[in-house]
């Protein structure tokens, strides 16, 4: 968890009012360097290249805040700031080389007493305004200009604590620069204690849109977003997932949404994706409902294989459509009330995908299984009722998805019989028993069009039955079954292969 210290300043006072809190928040897991190309909000935001470095960052003038006032330092920070920057070509490296020093060496005071750059240089800690003034003095000797951004931040719960925090804006040159939070970026409380984060960058050069989701600015210049939005859409954002940013979510969709009071939930999100693929394009919302289609465009980052499934039903890569450069896209109807996941196939395990994005399944309604009845009919309940489907064979033989649904509600069908064509014993059926099982003494009448195979037979456990009536292309016979047990329909394949193969099977009783 990251901490914060809270500062509330004061108008006509050069110090900043005491105060007593530190808020929890947000796992340091993520592994995102400043570098990483960032999501666009207009024209705000431009790539820029400053010696061998490659950011991002923001337009924004020059803003001198009334309420911030910056303690007096009688230290002098130049050999500081020479040691910190040496070998730095550029601003955004000074930066750098400063925020990483910061979070490196000071640590957070839990006592809360120390607020200002001098303090904190000789004590090694202080709280978030003492973090941001340090920076601020090493910063103004290189000559990079730092506004210091007073505001609100949220707590892991999504509380908005109510004794503020302090973040950074610094100038990468003129009227452009980046947001930074050396606090949050240096560690977290642990049961108490200060506990350094294996990882600082996760909170430098951070695109507004995710620095919006836990931290509002007093200004709202400093939201640094074309739409601001209100202190109560940021009471209603949702607490951030670090993956959300290592996995691309759009997050000025998530701010828009909220400002113009969308309905705003999002999937659940699992580690060990992280380095592999980038959203590009998924529903926004955490649940899904059945019979709607759903476009799903990833980016790959590698060769790694990729799976949406609900349930048994699932399209992998070679169902995605690709749009070049890495990015595939699929529109998938979920017809499964089981959830919905997006996965990567796993490197060790064969058969096995780890679980990247989940989506609840809604509650389906009759409308909502009417929609799946129309493309998917033998997904509908009533053809899941009915053992025996296999609706790839049943079409080759004759019943597409929607008359063998019709044969099932028809005959009230509680299992289908067993039809094989794995050896090419191929048949279109006109009329058969659509029950697998049949009974002693009643008559069935059997009528199909073979595709393949010599000659045709009907057998229950010895009695063979080959009284066929041919007429054009079409077999017909009625059998009465004497002998309990298994009754086929069968085709000799080869006049060189006497044996005879399944092609139907029923259990008589």
């Amino acid at each position: 968890y990251y901490l914060c210290s809270v500062l509330i300043p004061h108008t006509y006072s050069l110090f900043m009012k005491h105060t007593l809190l530190f808020v929890v928040l947000l796992s340091a897991s993520v592994t995102v360097m400043a570098q990483e190309a960032m999501l666009a909000t207009g024209a705000t935001q431009a790539q820029q290249t400053m010696g061998d470095e490659t950011y991002t960052d923001i337009h924004k003038e020059y803003t001198d805040d009334p309420d911030l006032r910056i303690h007096p330092s009688t230290i002098d920070y130049t050999e500081l700031a020479s040691q910190i920057t040496a070998g730095c070509t550029d601003s955004y490296q000074c930066m750098r080389a400063i925020y990483e020093w910061v979070c490196e060496n000071i640590d957070y005071d839990l006592s809360l007493s120390i607020h200002q750059a001098d303090s904190c240089l000789m004590m090694r800690k202080g709280v978030c305004q003492a973090y941001c003034e340090l920076f601020y003095q090493i910063a103004k000797v290189v000559d990079i200009r730092v506004e210091l951004i007073n505001g609100y931040s949220k707590d892991v719960n999504g509380v908005v604590q109510q004794d503020g925090h302090t973040w950074l804006f610094a100038y990468t040159q003129e009227e452009r620069g980046i947001l930074l939070d050396p606090t949050w970026g240096a560690g977290r409380i642990e049961e108490g204690e200060f506990v350094k984060n294996n990882n600082c960058w996760t909170w430098f050069n951070v695109e507004p849109e995710w620095m919006l989701l836990t931290h509002y600015p007093n200004l709202e210049v400093y939201q640094l977003i074309d739409q601001p939005i209100t202190m109560e859409d940021f009471r209603d954002l949702p607490v951030p997932n670090p993956l959300w940013r290592e996995y691309g979510l759009n997050l000025k969709e998530v701010i828009n949404r909220q400002r113009d009071h969308q309905t705003l939930a999002l999937p659940i999100f699992y580690n060990r994706g992280e380095g592999q693929f980038k959203i590009v394009d998924i529903p926004m919302c955490d649940s899904l409902t059945i019979g709607q289609e759903y476009t799903f465009r990833i980016k790959m980052l590698n060769d790694r294989e990729f799976v949406v499934r609900n349930n048994s039903v699932c399209s992998q890569k070679a169902d995605w459509q690709s749009e070049g450069d890495g990015v595939y896209s699929i529109t998938f109807m979920p017809r499964d009330t089981v959830k919905l996941t997006f996965g990567l196939k796993d490197l060790q395990r064969e058969n096995f995908w780890n679980t990247m994005l989940e989506y609840r399944i809604k509650p389906p309604t009759a409308a909502d299984w009417a929609k799946v009845e129309k493309k998917y009919p033998l997904c509908v309940p009533d053809a899941r009722a009915v053992d025996n489907i296999d609706s790839e064979v049943w079409k080759e033989a004759g019943f597409d998805g929607h008359r063998l649904l019709q044969v099932i509600r028809e005959q009230k069908i509680k299992e289908l019989p067993t039809i094989y064509s794995e050896e090419g014993q191929k048949l279109k059926i006109v009329k058969a028993p659509m029950n697998k099982q049949i009974k002693v003494g009643e008559k069935y009448e059997f009528q199909f069009r073979p595709e393949s195979g010599l000659e045709w037979s009907i057998i229950n456990e010895g009695d063979w039955y080959r009284d066929w009536e041919i007429k054009d292309g079409v077999y017909s016979m009625t059998v009465t079954p004497k002998k309990t047990g298994m009754m086929m329909l069968c085709v000799k394949m080869s006049s060189e292969d006497p044996r005879f193969y399944s092609c139907l099977m029923y259990d008589v009783k």
